[in-house]
């Protein structure tokens, strides 16, 4: 048995960081809107919930994918790493501005009440963008913590910031006390990035990165996965405010803020472990093997916090917070372990560069979620969503469950041929070009 690495113990705190970090800021989240819905009407809090979830889906959106290729290539970028960041970063930001601009023009007039609500949202947007393309940006640079502790930091602050705003009585209270701390941590954190950029003997290496045409073809199916995942949480949101009405949007998005928690922690812990594979191809196996336990263990946990603990918190925000949203949450627990699955094979063929069959499985994904809202909310209500997302995921683990298999038992071979001859296997042996 080899004795844990450097490696290994980077990986480990990067993800218990990100574990830390997304507990702390999913009960602060629940409280942020358990606060929310104790200071304004229940509408306000739908439109509000509604503009900011949209907000944050399109600054996926707008990521472009940027974030993936920064976790899988900023390790091995050497001096161009600066350069990179600059023009990603002002690409998001451009992208971000515009698609903001053409949810103004397309989007429900119920989504922007008054004008300067419509004025404020792409500002919102793109600072939306920018703080979560940091937490991708500080994966790729071995330092997952720093995006933990940013997004630790803005949970607290928002939740002060809405307590002291909310004097105002206006829904845009709620979004401004979201916007305005967020882009205060990322300030904070560029600072950081930047530092580390200049203070780094590794980015003033010699760049190893692959052939232009392979990094065009990862960021196209990169991009593909990203785009495709963002697509259903963005309309969800509005199919509901659009077919319930502003208080089923209220209970659903304070329901949902809690398994989004759930999927944004694993999706999460998937950089630091590209990340370091990127760095050190020759520990894939290892940290392939610490990957599958951290996620399942993640998956399960959240699950029945989900059945245990979500409703009791529904019921100390309100009745009919509870009555609403309780059944949503029991649903979430059965089908949240079922993501372990996609989770654990996104990670593997970032790492080795084989995203073709991930894009595929994304692409039915979010046709099941957005078809099976639509259909099933006016019978089911907030249900509908849940009942949606468990057909998704088990049509998801049933096309991936195969391959996944194939995979781990191949890395689980070259890792014990490793621990018997090292000198025996090639250190790149075990990442591969894009099928």
């Amino acid at each position: 048995m080899r004795r844990p690495s450097s490696t290994d113990r980077n990986l480990r705190l990067n993800s218990y960081a990100v574990v830390a970090s997304n507990l702390g800021t999913g009960v602060l989240g629940l409280a942020f809107w358990a606060i929310a819905a104790k200071l304004f009407t229940p509408a306000q809090v739908g439109v509000a919930s509604a503009s900011i979830a949209s907000a944050i889906m399109l600054s996926t959106l707008s990521n472009l994918s940027i974030g993936a290729m920064y976790e899988r290539f900023l390790p091995v970028s050497g001096h161009r790493a600066g350069g990179l960041l600059v023009r990603g970063y002002l690409l998001v930001a451009g992208v971000a501005m515009l698609l903001a601009v053409g949810v103004l023009a397309f989007g429900p007039e119920a989504l922007f009440p008054t004008r300067l609500e419509k004025l404020v949202y792409p500002v919102l947007v793109v600072v939306l963008a920018l703080f979560a393309l940091q937490d991708n940006t500080v994966a790729g640079l071995g330092v997952a913590r720093w995006g933990a502790a940013k997004n630790g930091v803005h949970a607290v602050a928002k939740l002060a910031a809405l307590v002291v705003m909310s004097a105002s009585g206006a829904a845009l209270a709620i979004i401004a006390s979201w916007g305005l701390t967020a882009a205060v941590a990322m300030g904070c954190l560029m600072v950081a990035m930047r530092r580390r950029i200049r203070s780094d003997d590794r980015y003033t290496w010699a760049p190893d990165l692959p052939a232009r045409s392979e990094m065009w073809r990862y960021f196209g199916a990169s991009y593909g996965i990203t785009a495709l995942a963002s697509i259903a949480p963005l309309i969800v949101p509005l199919v509901v405010i659009a077919q319930l009405g502003a208080d089923a949007s209220a209970y659903f998005a304070v329901t949902w803020s809690m398994v989004t928690a759930v999927y944004v922690v694993l999706s999460l812990l998937i950089g630091p472990f590209v990340a370091e594979c990127a760095a050190h191809p020759d520990r894939i196996g290892g940290l392939s093997a610490q990957f599958v336990k951290t996620i399942g263990a993640v998956a399960l946990a959240g699950s029945a916090g989900l059945a245990v603990v979500g409703p009791v918190a529904l019921g100390f925000i309100g009745d009919q917070y509870r009555e609403h949203g309780t059944p949503l949450l029991y649903l979430a627990a059965v089908f949240i372990p079922f993501t372990v699955i996609g989770s654990l094979y996104d990670g593997l063929a970032r790492v080795h560069r084989r995203l073709t069959l991930a894009v595929v499985t994304q692409c039915a994904v979010t046709a099941v979620v957005i078809g099976g809202s639509v259909a099933f909310t006016p019978s089911l209500g907030v249900l509908g969503i849940g009942v949606s997302y468990l057909a998704a995921e088990v049509l998801a683990a049933v096309i991936l469950v195969g391959p996944l298999v194939r995979w781990l038992r191949e890395l689980r071979t070259q890792r014990s041929e490793a621990d018997s001859h090292p000198a025996d296997l090639p250190e790149h042996d075990a990442v591969g070009g894009v099928r």
